[in-house]
């Protein structure tokens, strides 16, 4: 369902034009993968270091270059790899292999007495406190081994694997997208995302039918994950009434997506107290002409509250007082931009194209509160760590008759590592990514007819049959 970030064909800087948007800007919020696979988010040209392991260093090297450039991870910064696509420097390095470890079939005659290596621990520090480079490191820790030749080709590569990751890390520059991002908070901590992964997310979006142009109702615990796969799918056009429970929405995963004003434009939070104001009309409607708007805004910003003036005063320097002034602005603006609440209940009222709901909280209570602001034929998706709550929604729903087409699975997937000879399933992996209840909402019937499930069906019949069976006196 999500298609991985390309290899590009040639790496290097790239010139402003068509391609533009395939290289790191100025701002860019980005993705790192080490050879260990730890993920990290970084701000393409942030003041400060930024720690691989053990080494810290300026992230400025990746400002112009493509995504899926790899970089070496030294101390002076991070330098492009050139006409390499490999995260180690194993698959690399035949130079260094023993000419005879490929006749070795075996490492039975190894002994592992943690004294084969002659380099010392403070002559390592030595050589990287004048400067030595990790490939130096690395081949001087080969020339002082003493069971480097004994070893198959195998276990060297191996060995040389290990070494690349302490003294040479390697990283690659990727995209933040919908997948990239879901997989790296899933790595990071499951729980905060509700052990939702990538391709649990992406049965989510293919159910829900969210499309641009579309009104989706979304009530999200995963750190704003499914909210912002929505928006990255709407593009812009649309609207996506976000549901959140607390002080204020905790949408982190927007961040990272690099949205525009007008990506970012199409969610809307609102808090869940809104729902139960719909049974009040609206005592007037709502204005949200351009006109209204800047005149709300400039009435506060002509205002200085208490805390404005008592600011003002302890700002000496003009230039300062006029920065805080045009900061105060432009947040105030920020904020009179934003829907009405008035607005928002009026949008909730009109019904919503799709409802999709991934929570912490008891996903019945959230349903049966969402469903009826679901319009009718309109398809939700109920995503859950956990199948009894599912299971409860599942009864409910058949119970009521305001559903069809109800389905209960579970997605399971399996990666594998591909290399020459050593293709195998990954043997650390997640064995359950959640469950996910779909549906399709259908309007009741005035007539008073009633859906009879099959089972039911079944029943009856069979009570039929029971109670039409001739008596036999015995």
């Amino acid at each position: 369902a999500f298609a991985s970030c390309p290899i590009p064909a040639r790496q290097g800087p790239a010139d402003d034009g068509e391609n533009s948007a395939e290289v790191v800007r100025h701002g860019n919020t980005v993705l790192l993968v080490m050879s260990d696979e730890k993920r990290m988010f970084v701000e393409a040209g942030a003041k400060g270091a930024q720690k691989f392991g053990k080494i810290s260093c300026s992230t400025n090297g990746i400002l112009g270059q493509r995504f899926g450039s790899i970089f070496e991870v030294t101390r002076k910064g991070l330098v492009l790899v050139e006409d390499s696509d490999s995260m180690t420097r194993a698959e690399e390095s035949s130079a260094l292999l023993s000419a005879n470890a490929a006749e070795a079939s075996d490492n039975r005659d190894l002994v592992d007495r943690n004294t084969s290596q002659k380099l010392s621990a403070d002559e390592i520090e030595a050589m990287k406190a004048e400067g030595a480079s990790g490939k130096d490191i690395i081949q001087a820790l080969v020339q002082n081994s003493e069971t480097w030749s004994n070893k198959t080709q195998f276990s060297q590569q191996k060995y040389l694997a290990q070494k690349e990751k302490k003294h040479a890390p390697r990283v690659r520059l990727l995209r933040c997208d919908v997948a990239s991002v879901c997989e790296t908070y899933f790595l990071k901590n499951t729980e905060k995302v509700n052990n939702l992964r990538p391709d649990s997310l992406a049965q989510v979006l293919a159910y829900s039918n969210v499309y641009a142009g579309c009104q989706a109702l979304v009530f999200d615990t995963c750190m704003g994950v499914v909210v912002a796969a929505c928006a990255d799918r709407l593009d812009g056009q649309g609207r996506i009434l976000a549901a959140f429970a607390g002080q204020q929405h905790h949408f982190d995963a927007m961040k990272r997506f690099n949205f525009s004003e007008r990506q970012e434009a199409v969610v809307v939070p609102f808090h869940t107290t809104e729902i139960g104001k719909l049974v009040e009309p609206e005592e007037e409607e709502p204005d949200e002409s351009p006109e209204a708007v800047e005149a709300r805004a400039r009435v506060l910003i002509d205002t200085y509250p208490e805390f404005v003036v008592e600011k003002m005063a302890t700002l000496t320097d003009e230039a300062k007082k006029n920065e805080y002034l045009q900061r105060r602005e432009a947040r105030i603006r920020r904020q009179c931009a934003k829907p009405l609440p008035g607005s928002v209940r009026n949008w909730l009222r009109h019904t919503s194209d799709s409802l999709i709901i991934a929570t912490e909280f008891n996903p019945l209570a959230v349903l049966l509160e969402l469903l009826p602001l679901l319009a009718p034929s309109a398809p939700f998706v109920i995503f859950s760590e956990y199948l009894e709550p599912l299971v409860q929604c599942f009864r409910e729903v058949q119970k009521r008759q305001v559903a069809c087409k109800l389905q209960l699975s579970n997605t399971w997937t399996r990666e594998y590592q591909v290399l020459p000879g050593r293709t195998h399933p990954t043997m650390g992996m997640s064995a359950c990514g959640g469950f996910i209840l779909t549906g399709i909402k259908v309007a009741a019937r005035s007539d008073g007819w009633k859906f009879v499930a099959p089972i039911e069906l079944q029943d009856k019949k069979r009570q039929k049959k029971t109670d039409t069976r001739p008596f036999t006196a015995t």
